[in-house]
């Protein structure tokens, strides 16, 4: 057993290094189930140059599709720049929150073949990462060369062509996601590395340093879709105070 006085030498240790480092990381899970009603927190964005100009139509809806209680539904044809090379449509963003390391879940619905996926690090429309997917075979003329069916994770660099580069695609591994049917996706973001896995296994990695914090959200092209339960589980900043209160805490208890 530690004596008073060991354990109060332990804590100065331990305050000293909180001092230094400044903050502390710890865990914290935010999810988001629609069953409030409302897009408070929530931010549509129409990408540029349109094709079809839309609008989108994204609503806070009683479940169609069998997911739990509300979802978040987006059901127009909203698509892409003038010449439909890119995958590009409407956005919904949770401004709820920035995220720098974390891991999503999100239950997903599709009731058409074409594009969808997530973003993060968004800091603006030119300014973020997205992992996009599509059964179709399209675009006929992609700006990257290389077109549908696939799963893409890609960089936004500009309000123009080519608007995003691409970091790594499965193309020929690809496996169509089912249509009409529950789907589950979980994207991992840490320092830089990312990693999306669907529910059927398929898998996409990539690494990129530029863009650290920013929010999350979904992204659309062509397609009619429901999302439930997103769950987001993070790294929080913690001060110092806070742990040193939970170390006195413990001292008091231990005379």
């Amino acid at each position: 057993m530690f004596s008073r006085s060991r354990m109060l030498n332990a804590v100065v240790v331990c305050f000293i290094a909180l001092f230094t480092a400044g903050i502390v990381q710890a865990q914290d899970t935010i999810i988001l189930d629609f069953e409030g009603g409302g897009l408070d927190d929530w931010e549509i964005v129409e990408d540029v140059d349109l094709g079809d100009a839309g609008p989108s139509s994204w609503e806070v809806r009683d479940s169609q599709f069998g997911l739990d209680g509300k979802a978040l539904y987006q059901g127009s044809n909203i698509w892409g720049d003038t010449t439909d090379s890119c995958l590009m449509g409407t956005m919904a963003i949770y401004k709820g929150q920035k995220f720098t390391n974390f891991t999503l879940d999100i239950d997903v619905y599709a009731a058409d073949n074409d594009g969808m996926g997530l973003v993060w690090a968004y800091k603006d429309l030119d300014k973020h990462y997205r992992v996009i997917m599509i059964n179709d075979v399209w675009p006929d003329t992609a700006f990257d060369g290389v077109n549908g069916p696939f799963l893409k994770m890609s960089k936004r660099v500009a309000d123009e062509e080519p608007f995003y580069n691409m970091m790594e695609v499965e193309k020929g591994g690809y496996k169509p996601y089912k249509e009409g049917a529950l789907l589950h996706w979980t994207l991992e973001v840490a320092n830089g590395s990312f990693n999306f896995i669907r529910e059927d296994g398929l898998e996409i990695s990539a690494k990129d340093q530029e863009f650290k914090e920013g929010y999350i959200g979904i992204q659309l092209y062509a397609q009619q879709a429901e999302f439930d339960n997103i769950t987001i589980n993070f790294s929080a900043a913690v001060e110092p105070a806070e742990k040193m209160a939970t170390a006195w805490g413990a001292i008091k208890e231990h005379p």
